[in-house]
């Protein structure tokens, strides 16, 4: 690979009819750009498109399209397709999944422009005990506390969900070091669920890092409120940011919520007020924050759809969708 180039893995598509779809970067020509069913290339039911055939690649514009003839699903199949504004429970199946598909390519580094950080992101100073554990190779334990998307929601693969992606990066990462990895996230949980059992399923176990992601079903518009208005969500995740501090061995993540379809009735538009408390709260309290929501920001401002982040088509993350998480994570993981 040429050492000025960097190569996007199995970036997600939607394809609607022949209508040109933005690529996050624009590929480079000589090396040409492959798309697959899956964004596992190994997956036994892959599928391997033509381009030519099954789509067309304009270099220079750094769009794509699918053919007319195509294998690649066309998305104005989808129930969902000319919806301005949907009820997921009102439709029989709302997610992207048979729709969604992945391409490979080589582009220009450009350090401008493909920046997974934010201004927010990072700070390692209040992981220096944990990372010295990896350096040195103690054991060591990382439990992720949060939602459906911590719990790996909507990921293909155990090995795609983003928790597990910053695992595998470690352990290549700190050769020496022994980590131990506990998911303790559930389903459809709001922060005020969370602090309700934070006690027994995070501060008993004592880890040596804690991730916390809660914000986006906290956000859900529900009649004239939401699932937790945000002066309670400050609230609470202060209480749950206090009550791991107390521990004498354990470093602490959050994590900003990725942000959901703005077609949905349930999304409320304020995940970035809830984005921007869980910042706040890092800075205050000199711990490390994940900034998801502006990674996830980027990607739409270069042309990315929601639906094509979404694999549910509402909340939660396809397999680059759960990349995406990895990358707010990696500012962090290198000391």
């Amino acid at each position: 690979m040429n050492p000025e180039s960097r190569k996007q893995t199995a970036e997600a598509f939607i394809f609607v009819k022949e209508e040109n779809v933005s690529i996050r970067y624009r590929p480079l020509v000589k090396q040409g750009m492959v798309l697959r069913s899956h964004a596992d290339e190994d997956h036994p039911g892959n599928i391997n498109y033509g381009e030519g055939i099954d789509y067309v690649v304009d270099y220079d514009r750094g769009v794509i399209r699918r053919t007319k003839q195509s294998q690649i699903p066309d998305w104005s199949r989808h129930e969902l397709y000319g919806q301005t504004v949907f009820d997921h429970a009102a439709f029989k199946n709302c997610s992207n999944r048979e729709f969604t598909v992945y391409g490979d390519y080589l582009y220009e580094n450009d350090p401008f422009t493909d920046s997974f950080v934010a201004h927010d992101s990072g700070n390692r100073a209040g992981m220096e005990r944990w990372l010295s554990k990896l350096q040195t190779g103690e054991e060591s334990s990382i439990v992720v506390f949060g939602d459906s998307i911590s719990a790996g929601g909507e990921a293909s693969e155990e090995k795609f969900m983003y928790f597990n992606r910053v695992h595998q990066f470690l352990t290549a990462y700190y050769p020496r070091s022994q980590i131990r990895l506990l998911n303790k996230s559930v389903g459809g949980e709001t922060s005020k669920d969370g602090m309700n059992r934070i006690q027994r399923d995070v501060i008993a176990l004592d880890p040596d890092l804690v991730i916390i992601g809660f914000g986006m079903n906290d956000q859900n518009k529900y009649g004239d409120g939401v699932g937790v208005p945000p002066a309670d969500f400050e609230s609470i995740l202060r209480q749950m940011i206090e009550a791991v501090k107390k521990l004498d061995s354990s470093d602490l993540v959050l994590v900003t919520p990725c942000l959901p379809n703005p077609k949905w009735w349930y999304s409320s538009g304020l995940t970035g007020r809830y984005a921007e408390i869980i910042r706040r709260l890092g800075r205050e309290y000199g711990v490390g924050v994940a900034d998801v929501t502006a990674v996830w920001e980027q990607e739409l401002a270069a042309g990315k759809s929601p639906g094509s982040l979404l694999l549910n088509n509402i909340n939660h993350p396809n397999d680059y969708g759960h990349w995406l998480y990895f990358q707010a994570f990696v500012p962090l993981l290198k000391a």
